[in-house]
């Protein structure tokens, strides 16, 4: 399979980016309802799937709305991370993407994530490792610009592509900025000049944005936080029409999330898109709040359909 064979029936050149505890097999479903090209699991540990983790195992759950989908894995040991992709759970996405990018301090102090950004060596051993255990699958590297810097970052991805990536995600900006300030893209063309298909991440919200990176070399996007509570943004890319209901989306949000958790996890991992879901909108705050103490996925659904009842200006978002 190559690049352009994965997006040849997708509107957009458009990537659901993957967000630790949201991008969830049911939040991913409901972005190809509005025209994403890909979606992207939560990052996984290799060494965890190899050493049989349930929960890990739980987080590969794929509904058949959810495609095409990679898998996301981080790891920094080559072997285990080309067992790690053999498994099962991961032998039904359409391919895999490796987190080089993670700037949370528990992931860079075991060796994970972007610390591998001071590591190229190793970095491309995984990727080769990963590669060569794949076979005809595609494979990407999302990784940042740099750790305080993006002196490095050209090299870095002309590296992925000479170990076998097929194609990167970059987010624009560095290790040390975390996800303050706002994505640099000065580098996106020297980036692009390596020859590897670059998917450009970083504060993209509007299809203005999408068409200047394309023209300024990017192969497509990748959208992470922009897209949280607002699935409907990869429509708005490819300046397609759309409609959300609001409350119909949270609910089946939490039926697909009950077809594998119990209730007490499918409350907490409600609790945080509904956030999103409601943001912006008037009189929500205490809403999110009632909502955040809620016990139950019951009580959180009770506490929406009571606001919207006396909100049904806010039910329906469409463009």
């Amino acid at each position: 399979m190559s690049v352009d064979s994965l997006f040849k029936d997708a509107h957009t050149k458009t990537i659901l980016a993957p967000m630790a505890g949201y991008t969830d097999f049911a939040f991913r479903e409901i972005c190809h309802d509005y025209g994403v090209g890909l979606t992207v699991t939560e990052m996984v540990s290799s060494k965890a799937l190899v050493m049989n983790s349930e929960l890990s195992r739980k987080m590969l759950f794929r509904l058949k709305g959810d495609s095409p989908a990679f898998c996301q894995i981080f790891g920094h040991e080559p072997d285990v991370m080309a067992d790690s992709v053999q498994i099962d759970e991961i032998k039904q996405y359409d391919g895999v993407d490796i987190n080089m990018g993670c700037p949370v301090r528990k992931i860079v102090s075991n060796g994970d994530g972007s610390a591998l950004l001071e590591n190229p060596s190793l970095a491309s051993k995984c990727i080769y490792s990963v590669k060569n255990a794949l076979g005809d699958k595609l494979l990407s590297v999302k990784f940042r610009l740099g750790v305080s810097d993006s002196l490095g970052v050209v090299d870095f991805a002309k590296m992925c592509k000479d170990s076998g990536a097929d194609f990167i995600t970059v987010h624009f900006r560095t290790r040390r900025q975390m996800y303050s300030g706002v994505a640099d893209f000065s580098l996106l063309e020297d980036i692009a000049q390596t020859g590897i298909p670059v998917f450009a991440n970083g504060d993209i919200t509007t299809r203005q944005q999408y068409l200047e990176l394309l023209n300024r070399g990017a192969y497509g996007v990748a959208v992470g936080r922009g897209a949280v509570g607002r699935p409907y943004i990869f429509a708005q890319l490819a300046d397609r029409p759309y409609g959300m209901d609001v409350y119909n989306t949270i609910e089946r949000h939490a039926a697909e999330l009950s077809k594998v958790f119990v209730d007490r996890i499918v409350c907490n991992e409600l609790k945080k898109h509904v956030a999103f879901y409601l943001k912006g909108k008037r009189n929500a705050k205490n809403v999110i709040v009632s909502c955040n103490s809620a016990k139950t996925t019951k009580q959180i659904l009770n506490t929406v359909a009571d606001y919207f009842k006396d909100n049904p200006q806010f039910a329906q978002i469409v463009g």
